[in-house]
């Protein structure tokens, strides 16, 4: 099985260089998705799949889908610092991590995953995590799609709609996004560790 986590952001530019010092809280918010890497890594050797990070850069600049198997990962990652310089360096040269890179707009991407993966939009108006039973969970491929910081734009909602995704819920609150990540991973894990 492989699990993917899709999260999209509209402020990080892949043209831009980063230095550590403009990263952590800047204006592009790289640390989110520091933070999401961190915790998608803890996870990696626990389940009996591949889990696979894709950030989407939406800027109008930019439409680029950076994806990256945690197995091609090589060096561990134990803190925020060495995901963020992880980060930094994924995006200035991802063919060096067994990246893919690629420009395409947010159909096109949508598209290529649902020929393989079952979609997952996490919403606060979805239903419960809890409703992804054995049956759903062993039917193939998944991919979680979920905002970096805010949920997706209304057109990216628009556009995820077309591929008519199951929409959960971790809760009625607020969730940073790698937060949701550990919340569906511990759910996975409950149910799918390795033994």
């Amino acid at each position: 099985m492989n699990i993917s986590f899709l999260i999209p952001s509209s402020t990080i530019r892949f043209t831009t260089p980063k230095k550590i010092k403009s990263v952590v809280g800047g204006q592009e918010r790289v640390d989110v998705y520091s933070r999401i890497l961190l915790n998608l890594y803890r996870w990696q050797d626990r389940f009996d799949a591949d889990i696979t990070a894709i950030f989407y850069l939406s800027h109008l600049e930019e439409n680029l889908s950076i994806s990256i198997s945690l197995s091609n990962i090589t060096h561990q990652i134990k803190t925020e610092l060495e995901a963020t310089h992880f980060i930094i360096n994924l995006f200035d040269t991802p063919g060096n991590f067994g990246a893919k890179a690629q420009k395409q707009d947010f159909e096109t991407l949508l598209t290529t995953l649902a020929e393989k993966h079952t979609l997952y939009y996490l919403t606060s108006s979805g239903k419960d995590i809890s409703v992804l039973n054995d049956e759903i969970l062993k039917s193939g491929d998944l991919c979680f799609i979920l905002g970096s910081q805010l949920d997706l734009t209304e057109n990216q909602e628009r556009v995820l709609g077309k591929f008519n995704p199951f929409l959960i819920s971790v809760g009625d609150r607020e969730y940073l996004a790698s937060h949701i990540i550990t919340i569906i991973n511990h759910y996975l894990f409950s149910k799918y560790s390795k033994m």
